[in-house]
C-alpha cells in the first residue's frame, strides 16, 4: 500500500476490526430488586450470571430520572441539562456528539432495537449515528392506549440482526421496557407469596418484580445466542438501567418528581476479554462514565465534550479509585404539559437538583425551596433529614450546590418543542409523563 494511502487512513479515524460493543438496557430497572444486589426473590438469575462474568457497581448513579433525559446524558455523556432533552417529549439538541456518532465514524456498524415510546427518534433524537434505529412499534404491550414492543419481540429482533452477521466491529443497542409502568404479571414469573400482605402496594410490587423477571429471561435467551455465535470472544457487554423506579416510598409509585435512591441508584456491569472477572466494585460511579468507558475499552478516544470519566484503568487494578468523587444530580417534570402537541411548560427549570459526595447526600427542590441531606451509610433509605442551617458542613454543602446551579440556571438547553406529535402526546400519557 503506497504510504500516502496508509497515512491518509491513519489520519481519517476509521478504526480496523476490533471489539464490537452490545448495550443492554432495562427501563426502570432499580438497583436493588436484582438478587445480585442483595433481593430475597430470585428475579434476575441470568443478569446475575452475566454480571459476575465481569466486572459490576454497586454505587452507580444516573443523573437524571426520566428515559429521554438519562440516554441522552449517557449517550453524549453531557449533563442533561446541556443535551437539550431534558424531559420526556423534548429532543437532544442537534450538534451533541453521541457515543453512535463516534463509533460510526471508526468503521462501526450501528443497530437499536428499542421498545420505549419516549426513545422514538422524532422525539428524542438519539438515532443519530445508527444504521439502523428500529423504534417502530405495533404490538400492544398493555391494554392501555400506548404501543411498546415487547421483552421477546427485542430479543428476537436484536438475534435476528446478529444472526445476519453485521460487519465487524458492530455496536448493538437492545433496549427493554419491562419493568415500566404499568407492571403486569407474567404467567411462570410469579412472586406471590402467601405471607405477603394482599394489598394494592405489594401487588404493583410483585408485578414489577415479575416483569423483571420476565425481562431477565429474555435477556438471557440473547446472552446464550450471543454465546452461542461465539461473539462474547470479541465482545465488551454493558448491561445497565436508565434509572430506578419509587416503590411506594413516601406513598409515591414512578419516577421522574424525585431524587432519591430508589430512582436514582442503577445497576451497572461490564463484561468483556481483558476485564476482571466476578469483580464487585463499591467506589462511587455516574451514567456520564458509560461512553467515556466504552470507548476505552475498544481503544477509542472519548468525545471532546464528554463530561464523564474513563474508568478503564481504575477497572483493571492499573490506579486507584479516587476517595472521593462528586455526581450531581438533576430532574425535571416528566414530559410536556398542555393540551395539544408540542405544548411545554412555561418554565425549564429543574424541580430537584442535588449531589451526592461520599457518604452524604444534599436535595434542593428549587421550586419549594426545601433543602433535604441524608448519610446514606447509615440511611440508606433517605428517613432522616439532617438539612440543618446552623450546621457548618451543610452550610458548606448547600452553598456549593447553589453555585454549580447558578452557573447554568440561566443556560439551560431546550431541544424542540415542537417536535411532539398529538400521537406522541397521548403515548406518553399512557405512560405517566403528562402534567407531572
Amino acid at each position: 500500500m503506497p504510504i500516502g494511502l496508509i497515512l491518509l487512513l491513519g489520519l481519517s479515524g476509521v478504526a480496523r476490526a476490533g471489539q464490537n460493543l452490545i448495550l443492554i438496557s432495562v427501563d426502570t430497572l432499580r438497583q436493588d430488586h436484582l438478587k445480585i444486589y442483595g433481593y430475597p426473590r430470585n428475579t434476575s438469575p441470568n443478569l446475575d450470571r452475566l454480571l459476575k462474568s465481569g466486572t459490576w457497581f454497586t454505587n452507580a448513579d444516573c443523573n437524571v430520572p426520566l428515559t429521554t433525559p438519562s440516554f441522552a446524558s449517557l449517550m453524549s455523556s453531557r449533563s442533561p441539562h446541556e443535551t437539550g432533552a431534558t424531559r420526556n417529549g423534548v429532543p437532544m439538541l442537534e450538534g451533541i456528539e453521541t457515543l453512535a456518532e463516534i463509533l460510526k465514524n471508526n468503521g462501526y456498524s450501528t443497530a437499536a432495537i428499542l421498545s420505549n415510546w419516549p426513545l422514538k427518534k422524532n422525539i428524542s433524537n438519539l438515532h443519530k449515528g445508527f444504521d439502523l434505529y428500529d423504534d417502530h412499534f405495533f404490538e400492544k404491550r398493555w391494554i392501555f392506549f400506548n404501543d411498546e414492543r415487547d421483552a421477546k419481540n427485542v430479543t428476537a429482533l436484536s438475534l435476528a440482526w446478529l444472526e445476519s452477521k453485521p460487519k465487524e466491529p458492530f455496536f448493538l443497542w437492545a433496549h427493554y421496557s419491562e419493568p415500566h409502568s404499568p407492571y403486569l404479571f407474567h404467567r411462570g414469573f410469579l412472586f406471590q407469596e402467601p405471607d405477603r400482605p394482599d394489598t394494592e402496594a405489594q401487588r404493583k410490587i410483585d408485578a414489577y418484580d415479575s416483569e423483571i423477571a420476565y425481562a431477565d429471561h429474555q435477556i438471557g435467551l440473547l446472552v446464550n445466542k450471543i454465546k452461542e455465535l461465539k461473539l462474547d470472544q470479541n465482545t465488551l457487554i454493558i448491561f445497565l438501567a436508565d434509572h430506578g423506579e419509587s416503590l411506594g416510598e413516601r406513598g409515591y409509585f414512578g419516577h421522574g418528581r424525585y431524587l432519591y435512591e430508589d430512582s436514582m441508584r442503577i445497576p451497572f456491569g461490564l463484561i468483556g476479554p481483558g476485564l476482571p472477572v466476578n469483580h464487585k466494585i463499591d467506589a462511587q460511579v455516574e451514567l456520564l462514565d458509560f461512553a467515556p468507558t466504552a470507548l476505552g475499552c475498544l481503544g477509542i478516544p472519548a468525545g471532546k465534550m464528554m463530561k464523564g470519566r474513563n474508568l478503564v484503568s481504575e477497572i483493571k487494578g492499573e490506579t486507584a479509585w479516587p476517595k472521593s468523587y462528586l455526581v450531581y444530580l438533576e430532574t425535571y417534570p416528566g414530559a410536556v404539559v398542555g393540551e395539544g402537541a408540542g405544548k411545554i411548560a412555561n418554565t425549564q427549570k429543574p424541580i430537584w437538583i442535588g449531589f451526592k459526595l461520599d457518604e452524604i447526600k444534599l436535595l434542593y427542590a428549587v421550586s419549594g425551596s426545601r433543602w433535604e441531606m441524608f448519610n446514606l451509610h447509615s440511611d440508606l433509605k433517605e428517613l432522616k433529614n439532617l438539612a440543618d442551617p446552623s450546621n457548618q458542613n451543610f452550610i458548606l454543602y448547600s452553598e456549593h450546590l447553589l453555585k454549580w446551579y447558578r452557573s447554568w440556571e440561566q443556560s439551560i438547553a431546550m431541544g424542540r418543542t415542537d417536535a411532539l406529535t398529538e400521537e406522541d402526546r397521548k403515548k406518553l400519557e399512557s405512560l405517566g409523563y403528562l402534567n407531572k
